[in-house]
């Protein structure tokens, strides 16, 4: 079918078209890998951004709770005056027995000094 030459020629040209083949499956496969690559670093960059928005959202939230906890007024200290009120009796014997009591602590002060 081929000549002598003609048979050189179609080799040639064979092993050229094969070098050429080869050397785009090679730049080929060099970008898939580095495309898989670039692929899984962003896949571990998006993770971590998303676990660094969790803790954001998080710490948000707790710095919320507090700042609603800070806003509202604190409870008051229960007293006995918030439940029972005295009779006018006793408001009368309290008010007596404080001046005696303030007179003599006030004469003990006195006399200390």
């Amino acid at each position: 079918m081929f000549d002598k030459n003609g048979y050189a020629e179609e080799a040639h040209r064979h092993n050229i078209a094969m070098e050429n083949l080869t050397s785009e499956r090679e730049k080929y496969l060099e970008e898939v890998t580095n495309r898989r690559n670039r692929i899984a670093q962003l896949k571990s960059e998006l993770a971590e951004a998303s676990r660094d928005i969790n803790a954001t959202n998080k710490s948000l939230e707790l710095v919320r709770r507090i700042n609603e906890l800070t806003r509202t007024a604190m409870p008051r200290k229960p007293q006995l005056s918030n439940h029972y009120k005295p009779s006018s009796e006793m408001e009368e014997y309290m008010a007596i027995f404080g001046l005696i009591t303030g007179g003599v602590v006030g004469g003990a002060a006195y006399l200390m000094l």
